[in-house]
């Protein structure tokens, strides 16, 4: 009785290994550790906006400098290629990144003017640290993003990215309205391909991987870039 017992709980650890390799193998993990990193990064470039912010402030320079935000554009258009991503889904996807940002810049700067806040001690250089880092970090996003596009119409992926969105895309700053900017591009596909029955017994290695069509444009609604508009008056 005792062996038999024992021989089943064998079987059933056995089981249980095979079911957790397997989820771990399978397009749906995969897929959500590609969006947590993408997350995770899109977090962390919004935690940097705050050192940004206090640079800014220190120089009373503006939080809006438009040509310095085109030639950021155009260069990430151009390492864009090389991630084999079309220069376009970088670019719009980076534009509210910055717009994500800036809504960050904007509120800490209300709440300094309200503090009476005059400056701040040991803020990092601008030129020296905050904006190389913030390069590594626009290069690990290419990177990631260029793996998660082709399925971003994918209604499993949509359902992943919304709730991990929730756990992960929060921290000092960011609140409702600058996690839906930062998510603009990332929502604006249409979610009807690739159904969930449609991953199954399939993985990320397979010769034969999934391949979903998706408007690259990211052609956003004017609703969506009215509501921006909106934010940004209400804030300042």
């Amino acid at each position: 009785m005792g062996l038999n017992h024992s021989r089943k709980l064998v079987s059933l650890r056995n089981s249980q290994r095979i079911q957790l390799r397997f989820a771990e193998d399978s397009p749906v993990a995969h897929h959500q550790q590609t969006i947590d990193t993408l997350l995770q990064l899109m977090q962390q470039r919004l935690m940097v906006q705050h050192d940004v912010a206090r640079w800014k402030w220190n120089q009373n320079s503006p939080i809006d400098v438009p040509q310095r935000e085109q030639e950021l554009l155009a260069q990430l258009r151009q390492q864009a290629v090389t991630y084999d991503l079309e220069p376009d889904v970088a670019s719009a996807f980076f534009q509210w990144q910055i717009d994500a940002g800036k809504l960050i810049q904007i509120a800490d700067f209300q709440n300094w003017q309200k503090q009476g806040v005059q400056s701040f001690d040991n803020v990092p250089s601008l030129n020296l640290t905050v904006r190389p880092l913030l390069n590594k970090l626009s290069t690990e996003l290419l990177s990631v993003l260029a793996e998660l596009t082709p399925f971003l119409d994918c209604l499993t992926v949509q359902q992943l990215l919304q709730s991990r969105t929730q756990i992960i895309l929060r921290g000092d700053g960011i609140d409702q309205t600058v996690r839906r900017v930062a998510l603009a591009p990332l929502n604006a596909v249409k979610a009807t391909a690739c159904q969930d029955s449609e991953f199954d017994g399939m993985s990320k290695n397979s010769t034969n991987p999934i391949e979903c069509p998706i408007t690259k444009t990211y052609t956003l609604t004017k609703e969506t870039r009215c509501e921006l508009i909106s934010w940004k008056r209400s804030i300042r």
